[in-house]
């Protein structure tokens, strides 16, 4: 039998959080009880914070339970106070999505899970999930997108010059090993996310042994840039990841799955995906330098989209009320 989503919200709210009830709004006159979160003027309410859980972990084919929910809902919330803060950004800066580019957006979800066209909400609500809220989701990732390329995207020319240093490191490493990687990154905004953010690590390593998968773990709960992907980082070098990182990479075996590794700035769980050795199958004409641009360029934009994000959750009001 489904349960409604205002049950399952109840049954997370008296199960499963340990929630703080806020007083009335006396200037509004609205009580906010159930309230997840308040985002500058914007609320996130525990029907919303439920209905992306389930998102979540349908999505990513997780094992649903009681003490998943708990241990993620953290986490969760993180992403949609992330999420409403991408849209307030876009929304300051006029930027906004075409009817074109969502359903786009939407073909695509139904592409990558079988779904045929045009069927995306009947299979939401087949799955009891809100169409709604996986709409709000795409959004953010579109508008998250567009701002991210279009206001950061002229800071990320690479020169000739940074190739060819590119180029050179490859042959100074010839024959050392180089891995293919894929990533999820949760991050540690303060001090006192570290217990929440290493039981969702920990909860989302768990169910990646049980046979969840990567991919679509990534593209749920990571974030870095690369959870558009799936994760997916492609080849790095020897020492070009943090240390932490390159130590637990050395000793994995392609296929393989990391705990998670706590770096600087919170915790990543990496899969091995193959290694090699660098330049042992160049071709003749050698490294392809457009790659090596798109590379470099890639990385630079990620290391700035993080940046941006940082400043947003800096400068904004947040109020997390659970």
């Amino acid at each position: 039998m489904r349960v409604p989503a205002i049950v399952r919200a109840a049954l997370l709210l008296a199960a499963l959080l340990a929630v703080s009830l806020a007083p009335a709004d006396r200037a509004s006159g609205q009580e906010t009880v159930g309230i997840a979160a308040v985002v500058n003027n914007e609320a996130i309410s525990i029907p919303d914070l439920v209905a992306r859980i389930d998102i979540a972990i349908v999505a990513s084919r997780l094992q649903a339970s009681d003490d998943l929910r708990r241990r993620l809902a953290p986490q969760v919330l993180r992403s949609l106070i992330d999420e409403r803060l991408k849209v307030q950004e876009a929304a300051r800066l006029g930027v906004a999505v075409s009817e074109a580019e969502m359903a786009n957006a939407r073909r695509s979800v139904e592409q990558r899970n079988g779904i045929p066209a045009g069927s995306l909400n009947e299979f939401l609500s087949g799955q009891g999930l809100d169409a709604d809220s996986v709409t709000d989701q795409l959004r953010a990732e579109i508008l998250w997108s567009k701002l991210v390329r279009g206001r950061l995207g002229t800071a990320v020319s690479v020169g000739e010059g940074e190739i060819d240093e590119a180029l050179a490191r490859l042959e100074a490493n010839r024959g050392r090993p180089e891995y293919r990687v894929a990533e999820i990154f949760l991050a540690i905004e303060s001090s006192e996310q570290e217990d929440e953010v290493r039981a969702a690590a920990t909860s989302l390593y768990e169910q990646l042994t049980a046979g969840a998968n990567f991919g679509q773990i990534a593209s749920q709960f990571s974030q870095s840039a690369t959870a558009a992907v799936g994760g997916d980082i492609g080849w790095v070098l020897e020492g070009e990841l943090p240390s932490e990182i390159e130590a637990v990479l050395a000793q994995m075996e392609p296929g393989t799955i990391s705990p998670p590794v706590r770096v600087f700035d919170g915790y990543y769980i990496v899969a091995l995906i193959d290694r090699r050795t660098v330049l042992s199958d160049a071709a003749a004409a050698g490294p392809d330098r457009e790659a090596i641009r798109q590379e470099i360029g890639q990385r630079r934009l990620e290391m700035l989209a993080r940046r941006y994000m940082r400043d947003l959750h800096r400068s904004a009001f947040i109020s997390v009320r659970i």
